[in-house]
């Protein structure tokens, strides 16, 4: 294997590592964020009150 295929593996393979990395940082904080995250029930949405309609007098 010549220098210029070396250099290109070496420079593969570190991209695939960084890559590798990236997605397991990624997939931790998608992780820590869904833990956070609490599903939404009924007495926590706020309370739908009608406006009251508008009366003009005349």
């Amino acid at each position: 294997m010549n220098s210029l295929g070396k250099k290109l593996f070496i420079a593969l393979f570190g991209l695939m590592a960084i890559g590798a990395i990236g997605g397991v940082m990624v997939a931790g904080y998608a992780v820590v964020i869904q833990g956070d995250a609490k599903p939404a029930s009924d007495s926590d949405a706020p309370s739908v009150v009608p406006a009251p309609s508008a009366t003009s007098a005349n």
